[in-house]
């Protein structure tokens, strides 16, 4: 019996651990999630405090572009046109996090600033590795895509 219990315990923990934690992709290390989730942090800070253009650096080159397709394409157009959007979220908390070889999305529930109590939206946001740095690379609310 005394066996029995302690491989339960054991496959238990690796089952546990597995689905709330996988495995790197090839290439990229804790260290590197760690990174990308720094850039995701650096990019609420904007959202909490709705001042957005210490953010644009923050932006892969393909969302600036897609920002310059729209008529935004400096900081402060971009700064101007993020603060004026709904919806404002003043809470973030990541529930999944999931790795490619280039990319990494973080799964959010985002509480909206208005509503403390209600119910948070679900929203991805992706982090894409550009030379040496992490960028965010798009967000998706529910199942709708936009530009960060």
């Amino acid at each position: 019996m005394r066996g029995r219990a302690r491989w339960a315990l054991v496959l238990g923990a690796l089952v546990l651990g597995g689905a709330g934690a996988p495995a790197p992709a090839a290439g990229q290390s804790s260290v590197e999630v760690a990174r990308a989730r720094q850039a995701l942090e650096d990019y609420f800070t904007c959202e909490r405090t709705q001042r957005f253009a210490p953010c644009w650096p923050r932006l892969s080159k393909r969302v600036q572009a897609e920002w310059a397709r729209q008529g935004r394409g400096s900081v402060s157009e971009y700064a101007e046109s993020r603060a004026a959007a709904e919806p404002h979220y003043a809470d973030f908390r990541v529930q999944q996090i999931r790795r490619s070889p280039s990319r990494v999305v973080f799964r959010v529930e985002a509480t909206r600033a208005a509503e403390k109590d209600g119910l948070p939206d679900r929203v991805e946001y992706a982090v894409l590795r550009e030379g040496e740095q992490w960028k965010i690379d798009g967000r998706r609310v529910g199942a709708s895509e936009t530009t960060p």
